[in-house]
């Protein structure tokens, strides 16, 4: 099999730089990286950190160009090395440095089959020895240049991208699916606890069917009868996980470890980002499935996920959990767990507790701004009805969740052997020896 250095192969660039002065509230996303750490560069309805006007975009698309269909690009800083295939026609701009951009790619390479090839561990080992000795750890266009791909017949590429796509697609679909249940279970606490239509006794929509409401003096609005608006001080407690080094996890193995980056920017449970800590556990720090966690940091400065709550799945996998996360642990005789979990999903909760959140670099959440959130607080009776249904959503979510794993796992577990032909394809019309 040939090797062709990647800078043979396509053309590798930066984008023209934009000024911080450039910066607004709404517009063309811009895009410095995260949001492909995340994997959420090309999801729809996202909110970026950082805006362009249309007009700056238009310039730049007019005079040098921008990122379209077909594309690759790959972070340069930071977590080093995330790469992303455009497969969508999208509009965004990124940050030079943070971001190198690949494109206008020689017929001889097939840019989906280049684009796994970035993600196997041969190309990874070329982008460790490149970083070797560096003061700070950042790819350069001089460097991705000089790496070393090989070029299969052009058929061959073809088919090993067409075979790993099928699995992507299918983590792709399942995604969308888990989005929509949740999409299903905060419409339902809205319709429930926020316009107060729960089922009353008849089954019938509680406000609208003429369900008794008391005036609270402190909200200024009426609220269900049998309903308090407290704070949560006393209702819960609380529980760091565990502290670790980067030799607990340099092996990849051991229990899996729910950390910051489980959670992604639209504050959902994320699969793909577990560690594996290879130290003794304690039994107070293994999780139960569907224990309730909230995140005590957050690494963008935006407070996005900071105090944002996720359920461990419950997908028979055994977890522990970093000191960037904590498990809220309810008192029964207040809250359902479930209801509690959605109550802190809810914007009003986001708003309020990421001001409790401060730093340099990296914001740390004051977790006494949890005792001090205020919510209407429905009788147990009822939060253990819409328990049910939330359980039932997570359930589905958590099959799926399983699902992506182990599609993930056979990808992993393809991607290098489909790349030094450990696995061969039969044209059609061949037979096998």
């Amino acid at each position: 099999m040939n090797k062709v250095k990647l800078g043979n192969l396509c053309k590798i660039c930066s984008s023209k730089r934009i000024h911080e002065a450039d910066y607004v509230s709404s517009g063309i996303p811009f895009v410095r990286g995260l949001e492909i750490t995340n994997g959420d560069l090309l999801k729809p309805n996202v909110d970026y950190n950082c805006y362009i006007t249309r007009d700056l975009y238009s310039q730049i698309k007019n005079k040098y160009g921008v990122p379209k269909k077909g594309d690759i690009l790959i972070t340069a800083v930071g977590t080093v090395g995330n790469v992303c295939y455009i497969d969508v026609d999208k509009e965004f701009y990124f940050k030079d440095g943070n971001i190198i951009w690949f494109k206008d790619f020689d017929k001889k390479i097939n840019a989906k089959y280049l684009y796994y090839y970035m993600q196997s561990p041969y190309f990874k080992k070329q982008l460790d020895c490149a970083l070797i000795g560096a003061v700070q750890k950042a790819l350069t266009m001089v460097m991705l240049s000089e790496i070393n791909v090989p070029i299969p017949d052009y058929d061959i590429q073809c088919y090993i991208a067409s075979t790993l796509e099928k699995i992507d697609d299918k983590i792709k679909n399942n995604n969308s699916i888990i989005s929509e249940l949740e999409s299903m279970a905060k419409t339902l606490y809205d319709y429930w606890f926020l316009q107060f239509e729960f089922p009353n006794e008849e089954g019938k929509p509680y406000k609208s069917s003429g369900g008794k409401m008391v005036w609270n003096e402190e909200l200024k609005r009426d609220i269900p009868e049998g309903w308090s608006y407290e704070t949560l001080y006393g209702k819960y407690s609380i529980e760091r996980g565990i502290s670790y080094s980067s030799k607990d996890i340099e092996n990849n193995t051991g229990m899996a470890m729910i950390n910051l980056a489980c959670i992604d920017i639209n504050r959902n449970y994320r699969t793909g980002e577990l560690k594996y800590f290879d130290g003794v556990v304690k039994e107070k720090n293994i999780l139960n499935h569907n224990d309730l966690l909230v995140a005590c940091t957050d690494l963008t400065r935006n407070a996005d996920i900071v105090g944002c709550p996720i359920l461990t799945p419950d997908d028979g996998v055994s977890y522990t959990y970093s000191m960037d996360i904590a498990k809220i642990i309810p008192n029964e005789k207040w809250f359902n767990k479930y209801f509690l979990y959605m109550t802190l999903r809810t914007d009003f909760y986001h708003n309020y507790i990421k001001k409790w959140a401060s730093g340099t670099n990296v914001l740390h959440l004051n977790l006494k701004g949890i005792d001090w959130y205020k919510t209407w607080i429905p009788p147990k009776e009822l939060q253990n009805k819409f328990a049910t249904i939330v359980k039932d959503v997570h359930s589905k979510k958590s099959s799926i969740i399983k699902e992506n794993q182990q599609l993930t796992s056979l990808r992993d577990f393809l991607l290098p052997m489909l790349m030094n032909g450990q696995v061969t394809f039969k044209k059609e019309g061949e037979s096998i020896a």
